[in-house]
């Protein structure tokens, strides 16, 4: 992996499960790293859900080794969240390639 391809800057938020003094867990979602990635739109579409209009994005960042990313983790980007649908390591290049969606808030 070339590091001039990584230009665009995403965080990497988790989620981590407390319990209050109720019992009740609540999921929190703490700031595990900020990085530079490699971006790639792989489109997007327009979808009808619960009653209104969404306009989905597919994006797939690439991201060096190193850094620890979950299947359950969150991508912010643009300050648009994006869920994390596939994590494919490529140990010859170094490199995460991960498959996201855009979240309907």
């Amino acid at each position: 992996m070339r590091a001039g391809l990584l230009k665009e800057t995403i965080e990497v938020w988790g989620k981590s499960l407390t319990t209050n003094e109720f019992g009740e867990e609540t999921e929190e979602w703490t700031l595990k790293c900020t990085t530079k990635a490699r971006l790639v739109h792989n489109g997007g579409g327009r979808v009808l859900e619960n009653e209104e209009i969404f306009f989905s994005h597919s994006k797939t960042f690439e991201i060096r080794d190193y850094i620890q990313v979950d299947d359950y983790d969150r991508i912010v980007w643009q300050n648009k969240k994006y869920r994390i649908l596939n994590i494919e390591p490529d140990k010859k290049q170094m490199k995460l390639t991960i498959k996201a969606e855009l979240i309907d808030d």
